[in-house]
């Protein structure tokens, strides 16, 4: 199990973003200048080690408590070496008394500020489950079966989590501290609504993947039916496509907010939400990272809701249809 949001933030955020090491207390963020973003030169240290041959092993301890925030200690990359070094002196217990005196130190040295900690932690959390139930490290990987091939499927397990996601955040209770964040994720939660319930207009199950249902084949054949429904479903499944691109611009734009309000680092190694479509006629495919512009971010929530989509996505960075058309 690695590092997760929560524990990277109760690490850094109670530690002040200092090293932990006796008197050296050297601030781990690095400010950004005009031409650089703000860099982390801190490393999360394990007090007892993540594998069983590393400095302090104990295999007695279970791997899902290794990379828990009470066996992490924050150090910059000097000091990791020399606790790594010279483990006789710098004992699990060592370690674990260092990280008291460092922490307490910054709650009465640094008026280290409990309350909004603690909101930063819940914060993190919720980002944390946000990631998972809408499967943001696999976003690519899904989202391109929404664009490939001009008929869109979703994986039944993926589809459920985003049903939990649109329950969980209507349900939650958020702190006050960071009212852009909420905002973000109301954003959010208003085009996945839009999203999932148009893709579940025409969407049939197929084995394990909800697929759009080809509406145009129809049992009598008659010419003018076949393609008014022919028209009808390719509206569809440009809108389905367009809303996959909204989805994914107020996910980028979650990600934006909590950067700025919480987590400076955060994915920033990974870097934008991108999605992929195609093939197109000469079978080529194109990736492309869909974002708000400016003016749509000062909107309070950029997403106007879905009759007024309809009217403005082909104004978007990136669109696949335009305009209204009577779905019956």
């Amino acid at each position: 199990m690695s590092v997760t949001l929560k524990t990277l933030k109760m690490l850094w955020g109670r530690a002040a973003g200092r090293c932990s090491f006796p008197d050296c207390r050297l601030d781990l963020v690095h400010d950004d200048s005009q031409t650089d973003d703000s860099s982390l030169v801190g490393e999360n240290c394990h007090i007892v080690a993540e594998s069983n041959r590393g400095p302090r092993a104990d295999a007695s301890m279970p791997e899902s408590k290794r990379n828990l925030y009470q066996n992490l200690i924050l150090m910059c990359r000097v000091h990791h070496k020399v606790i790594d070094d010279t483990t006789s002196v710098y004992s699990v217990n060592r370690l674990h008394e260092i990280k008291r005196q460092h922490e307490n130190w910054v709650e009465h040295q640094l008026g280290w500020n409990v309350e909004k900690q603690r909101e930063d932690e819940l914060y993190a959390d919720i980002m944390e489950s946000w990631e998972r139930l809408a499967h943001i490290d696999e976003w690519s990987d899904w989202s391109s079966f929404i664009l490939f091939g001009g008929q869109p499927s979703l994986n039944v397990e993926v589809d459920n989590d985003l049903e939990k996601l649109r329950k969980s955040l209507l349900k939650r209770i958020w702190p006050s501290r960071y009212p852009q964040i909420k905002d973000s994720f109301d954003n959010f939660a208003l085009v996945l609504n839009d999203f999932q319930e148009c893709f579940r207009k025409y969407a049939e199950r197929v084995d394990g993947a909800l697929i759009t249902r080809k509406i145009y084949n129809i049992d009598e054949w008659s010419e003018e039916k076949h393609f008014h429904l022919l028209e009808q479903y390719n509206f569809q499944v440009d809108l389905v496509q367009d809303l996959m691109l909204e989805l994914t611009r107020a996910a980028n734009l979650v990600c934006d907010v909590f950067r700025l309000h919480v987590m400076p680092d955060y994915r920033l190694s990974i870097g934008r939400l991108t999605v992929q479509s195609g093939p197109s006629e000469n079978l080529s495919f194109r990736e492309m990272v869909p974002e708000y512009g400016l003016e749509e971010k000062s909107e309070f929530h950029p997403y106007p809701g879905f009759d007024t989509f309809l009217d403005v996505r082909s104004t978007r960075d990136f669109h696949f249809g335009k305009g209204h058309r009577e779905i019956t």
